[in-house]
């Protein structure tokens, strides 16, 4: 029985190095086959310089045998360049050459790692499909919505992308009845989820921000309101006072606030104190001298405390509010 055994086992090891070699043979072969088709479709833009879909094809046909054969992402994006420079040049957008050919750059790159460069060009596939087939097309709308997913996966800067998936779902509802997604409803969780990505990335970049407001005629750091304390990122913080009634936003005017001065000192303000206390946000315009926007010396801002800074204001003021 033993010896069975071992004679099945002997029969299955060399059975599986024969089916290992047949599948590096005809991976060998499948590969061979695939680079003779691209640089069959290679010479045919050869011959047709002047065709973009030509030059598109054969930037195509290199990157789908780049993984196995060094050198052809080069090749892959000189071709795409030859097919974009054809589609830019075009007076009319005839077809999806120019979109198309952005999508497949930004491929390429990212395939080389490129990160910087598959966005950019992502986003043009994405300003191109509006340009030719208008912004409130299905089409169009698909296309941004992906590309903001895909640069929320891969971009650093969160807002990259949301601003895309954001205009995504608002160009759906304003777009007329016959050209929307019709069940963009059923992917609104991905409004959601990016929503909350975003939040975290805003609460995340104000870990170290406070509140510069007046009271009476002085400015002052806000260490506390009703919903909010410092040692809190500061996100959602004025949220839950909107989400409020008139009447019960009125009743509790002015209680909880805690104010920082220059020099460091605390202030617990009773409740009519708190009333005085103003958010400002005055008018402002735009100097295109001086590139700044202009405001009112009195305007409230977001400042941005040192980390250990932040962390000593924090202790100081749980001694404070705990006395």
């Amino acid at each position: 029985m033993k010896r069975i055994v071992t004679i099945v086992a002997l029969t299955c090891a060399v059975a599986f190095q024969v089916n290992a070699q047949n599948t590096v043979e005809e991976n060998k072969k499948m590969v061979s086959t695939n680079l003779q088709m691209a640089e069959q479709t290679v010479k045919l833009a050869d011959e047709n310089p002047t065709d973009g879909q030509k030059q598109y094809a054969a930037a195509t046909a290199l990157v789908g045998i780049a993984v196995n054969t060094d050198g052809q992402y080069d090749r892959a994006i000189s071709y795409a360049h030859k097919a974009l420079e054809i589609a830019k040049a075009q007076k009319e957008r005839k077809d999806t050459l120019l979109a198309n050919t952005y999508s497949l750059l930004s491929n390429i790159y990212l395939m080389q790692g490129s990160v910087d460069n598959g966005c950019d060009f992502m986003e043009l596939a994405v300003d191109a499909a509006e340009e030719q087939l208008g912004r409130y097309d299905a089409a169009t709308i698909y296309s941004r919505l992906k590309t903001g997913l895909t640069l929320i996966s891969i971009y650093p800067d969160t807002r990259r992308g949301f601003l895309h998936v954001m205009q995504a779902f608002y160009d759906n509802d304003k777009a007329p009845v016959n050209k929307r997604i019709k069940n963009m409803d059923q992917f609104n969780i991905r409004f959601s989820v990016a929503m909350e990505q975003m939040l975290t990335a805003y609460a995340n970049g104000n870990r170290y921000a406070i509140p510069v407001v007046m009271l009476d005629g002085e400015k002052y750091y806000m260490l506390q309101t009703p919903d909010w304390h410092i040692g809190q990122p500061l996100a959602n913080w004025l949220s839950p006072n909107m989400l409020r009634s008139e009447e019960e936003r009125l009743a509790h005017s002015g209680e909880n606030i805690v104010l920082m001065t220059d020099k460091g000192e605390f202030r617990r303000l009773s409740k009519e104190e708190g009333q005085k206390v103003t958010l400002e946000t005055p008018g402002f315009m735009f100097n295109a001298f001086s590139r700044e926007i202009e405001t009112a010396p009195s305007a409230s801002y977001l400042w941005y405390l040192q980390p250990q800074v932040y962390n000593d204001t924090v202790k100081r003021f749980e001694e404070f509010i705990n006395k």
